[in-house]
């Protein structure tokens, strides 16, 4: 998606901004900025930027149910009503312990 074709200096980016912005919104292609010849930014259209992050989020979720698909295998699962009943005991310790400490 990002291609070195698609590369301006932040100057030519300062005199036809709007210009680029419609190219951006109008090819879906990334273009980077440059700063004395060096990349510094990268630009996106909205749409553009919006797919990358909902892959993004999709990949993680997908790593998360393996992560956890691997734990059940292992026998590290526990069920939900046993963890959020430990949980729960845990919580009204600490507010115990956290009135105590008040008075």
């Amino acid at each position: 998606m990002i291609s070195t074709q698609h590369t301006q200096s932040l100057s030519d980016f300062r005199k036809k901004a709007a210009e680029t912005l419609n190219r951006l919104n109008e090819t879906g292609k990334a273009e980077i900025l440059t700063v004395n010849g060096e990349a510094r930014a990268i630009l996106l259209s909205p749409a553009v930027y919006d797919e990358l992050t909902q892959e993004a989020e999709l990949t993680r979720d997908v790593a998360a149910i393996r992560r956890s698909m691997k734990e059940i295998e292992e026998g590290k699962a526990q069920e939900a009503g046993v963890f959020f009943d430990g949980l729960h005991a845990k919580l009204l310790s600490m507010q115990a312990a956290q009135r105590k400490s008040d008075k």
